[in-house]
């Protein structure tokens, strides 16, 4: 075998063909040897040429899976101190960087800052280029497109089809529309709250979307012949749940913006826990609040909101939450999870903003009759004609002339209660004896039928069958459902429920959720 010596480099041309033959390599990688320690000059020929051929063929085959594994390879197998094991490196360039590798190899000091260097030497350093884009996540529905080729307008009170189509930006397609008696005819049913969008070409109207209800939709369109045509259809505009949560820390509307609420919904938080919260002195900085509400969604763009479906409020420690349900009437309203309504059962006067001219007295001298005789209800001075609202949720129990009340409707409500409004000027057409009202709607007017001085409204209310002093009387704080509602109410709101639980815990967290994460 002949061998040449450059250092501690050692070639050998027998070894390295055995090793093309046997294991099929690249040419261009060099088996590098070299020595950790010096042998006396009388021993260490006699010990490598014992050992070497075999030590080397399984040193070989430990770096040919090393760099099949592509990992760096810096093997040692040593014997004993005053043994001397020759040691290699499996490297893709020799001729290269032999000198940068003899000086790092032959040193004595091994470690992992070394490793590091050597590495670093062998195979240098590449560097990633930057994705072109920010990776994007779902996180519950698309996006607003703020590049939007629609523009929308909700429609006001005060509005007219001339100021819609202005704040459009079509009103010279205006003129045209209504030259089409349908199409005129179906623009004029636009009224407060009608959500409408157009979209155009080339400055030109092209389609115009509109909705009432966000369930029914009109839309019109510029055909091939440049003309417009319309027709009803369904499901254009989307229903989306969103849900938020924060807590308060500047305001509860400026906060609740910042968690992407709008303000129509946080107005509706208000209005809920206004029964129990005194929004303009107990609500403080801390307070938790989480909301599930509707987003009304068109061709991918959000366009508005509509209903608080669920809330928690945290007050100053004390939590209090509301579930939206409709019954089967159709009349929505706020319950607690154990189904009791939100609001109270009654209000203090079926008239807003009414004075009182005659108290609750059961000693009182009666005007007319010129003699005592008990006065059972509290007497509201107003003008004809003023709207009288139920006090409370039943159903009408007589409604007609009742004796000196004049024009009168008794209502029969929950758990023993029952309200009379005496000496209207006419009633609610719509109404008769079993038909439901609700807290706030209008039943009549004021007027002076019956045995009255004036115009005014006599009001009553009676716990089982005993007049008490409305004006002073400690109310029920709510009514509950009856066994079939509750249940009905349980199945419907379960969902509800259990998405408030676990923002609970989210809020309790210090984890805000916002109204992006949508369902």
């Amino acid at each position: 075998m002949s061998s040449q010596t450059n250092k501690h480099i050692h070639y050998s041309d027998n070894d390295w063909n055995h090793i093309v033959t046997s294991f099929n390599l690249n040419k261009t990688i060099e088996i590098v040897l070299y020595e950790q320690t010096k042998l006396p000059s009388s021993a260490g020929s006699s010990i490598t040429q014992n050992i070497s051929p075999w030590i080397l063929r399984s040193l070989t085959l430990i770096g040919l899976a090393a760099l099949i594994g592509n990992i760096p390879v810096q093997s040692h197998l040593t014997a004993s101190t005053d043994i001397n094991i020759p040691s290699f490196e499996i490297r893709p360039d020799a001729e290269s960087i032999a000198s940068t590798t003899l000086q790092l190899l032959s040193s004595k000091k091994e470690n992992n800052n070394q490793y590091s260097e050597i590495e670093s030497t062998i195979f240098g350093s590449r560097e990633l280029a930057l994705p072109e884009r920010a990776i994007e996540s779902y996180i519950g529905h698309v996006d607003k497109d703020n590049s939007s080729k629609w523009t929308t307008y909700h429609v006001k009170s005060y509005d007219n089809l001339t100021n819609i189509f202005h704040k459009l930006g079509h009103q010279s397609s205006l003129k045209t529309l209504q030259q089409n008696k349908a199409l005129k005819k179906v623009l004029a049913s636009l009224k407060k709250g009608s959500i409408i969008r157009a979209s155009s070409n080339k400055g030109k109207l092209s389609e115009l979307v509109f909705t009432h209800d966000k369930k029914n939709s009109y839309v019109i369109s510029l055909n091939n012949n440049d003309k417009y045509t319309g027709k009803w259809e369904k499901n254009i505009f989307e229903i989306r749940q969103s849900r938020a949560s924060f807590t308060i820390k500047n305001g509860l509307f400026f906060d609740g913006k910042k968690a992407g609420i709008a303000n129509h919904i946080i107005k509706q938080v208000v209005k809920v826990f206004d029964w129990d919260i005194d929004f303009s002195h107990d609500v403080r900085v801390g307070d938790e609040v989480t909301a599930v509400f509707e987003e009304i969604y068109h061709d991918g763009d959000k366009v508005g909101n509509q209903y608080l479906l669920a809330a928690e409020f945290v007050n100053k420690g004390r939590e209090l939450k509301a579930i939206r349900y409709t019954n089967k009437d159709g009349k929505s309203d706020y319950f607690t999870p154990q189904g009791r309504e939100m609001k109270k059962a009654f209000i203090r006067t079926p008239i807003s903003h009414a004075r009182v001219s005659s108290h609750f007295n059961p000693g009182r001298f009666h005007p007319v009759l010129h003699k005592i005789k008990a006065h059972k209800g509290t007497d509201f001075a107003a003008r004809t004609g003023t709207p009288i609202m139920a006090t409370g949720n039943g159903i009408i129990k007589s409604i007609g002339r009742k004796g000196g009340f004049g024009r009168a409707i008794v209502i029969k409500h929950r758990e023993g209660y029952t309200t009379l409004y005496a000496h209207m000027s006419r009633f609610n057409k719509k109404l008769r004896a079993g038909s439901k009202v609700y807290q706030g709607e209008v039943i009549g007017y004021v007027g002076s039928s019956g045995l009255t001085s004036g115009p005014h409204l006599h009001y009553e209310l009676k716990l089982a069958g005993k007049a008490i002093d409305p004006m002073r009387a400690s109310l029920p704080n709510s009514m509950s459902l009856t066994a079939k509602e509750l249940q009905d109410f349980r199945n419907s709101a379960i969902n509800l429920v259990l998405q408030l639980n676990v923002l609970h815990r989210f809020v309790k967290a210090k984890i805000e959720i916002n109204s992006a994460i949508g369902g």
